[in-house]
This record gives C-alpha cells, sequence and structure tokens, in this order.
C-alpha cells in the first residue's frame, strides 16, 4: 500500500510535539505500541485521502493530532492527557474546564 506518510514518521514526527517523548516516558509506552498506533492512523487517512489531493504540513499536523489523541485514549487510561493547540500542537494534562469550553464552542455554531 502507498501511505501518504510511514508509520515510522509519524512517530517520529509526533516527537517534536511539546510533551509527547515525556509522556511516552511517563506512561512506559513501548516502541512497539507506538509502532502499531500508528500504523492503524496512517492506514485510515491514507484509505480515505484522496490520490488528486496534495497533503501539506497542517494536514500532517492534523494526523499526529489523529496520533497523538488515539494513543493518549489507547494507552493512557487515567484520562490525564489531552491535545491542545498552545499556539502549536501540544500535550497538556486534561483539563475539565477546557473539555466544557470546546463543547460549548462546538454547540454554539450548530
Amino acid at each position: 500500500m502507498n501511505y501518504l506518510v510511514s508509520p515510522q514518521t509519524l512517530v517520529f514526527n509526533s516527537h517534536r510535539v511539546n510533551g509527547f517523548t515525556e509522556m511516552v516516558k511517563d506512561e512506559q509506552i513501548q516502541q512497539w505500541d507506538l509502532l502499531s498506533i500508528a500504523l492503524e492512523i496512517v492506514e485510515q487517512w491514507s484509505d480515505d485521502w484522496d490520490e488528486d489531493q496534495g497533503f501539506g504540513s497542517s494536514d500532517m499536523t492534523f494526523m499526529i493530532k489523529d496520533f497523538i489523541d488515539t494513543l493518549i485514549w489507547a494507552q493512557t487510561p487515567s484520562g490525564k492527557y489531552m491535545t491542545k493547540f498552545t499556539p502549536g500542537l501540544s500535550i497538556v494534562e486534561y483539563s475539565e474546564a477546557d473539555h466544557h469550553e470546546r463543547v460549548q464552542r462546538m454547540e454554539s455554531a450548530i
């Protein structure tokens, strides 16, 4: 299969996200688990991506966010982390207040 990016590239680029390396270390997430989840995300995105559509840096940022969000959900059951644009993509401690603010913004846009 032709991927938009390789799973290894996705994991490598995720280490540039503020807080990623620390989260992986603190939660003792194994490299195999990182690559397994990265493969799932890369396959999903590649299957859904229109061949005629370019894949730019902002697309990569959102793929990384999708990967990290999936990783947080699958490997950190405590709900301790979340992704946030601060203004760049970062991993921060989960905040109930931030969650409610996002829900309110989504509901008001309806």
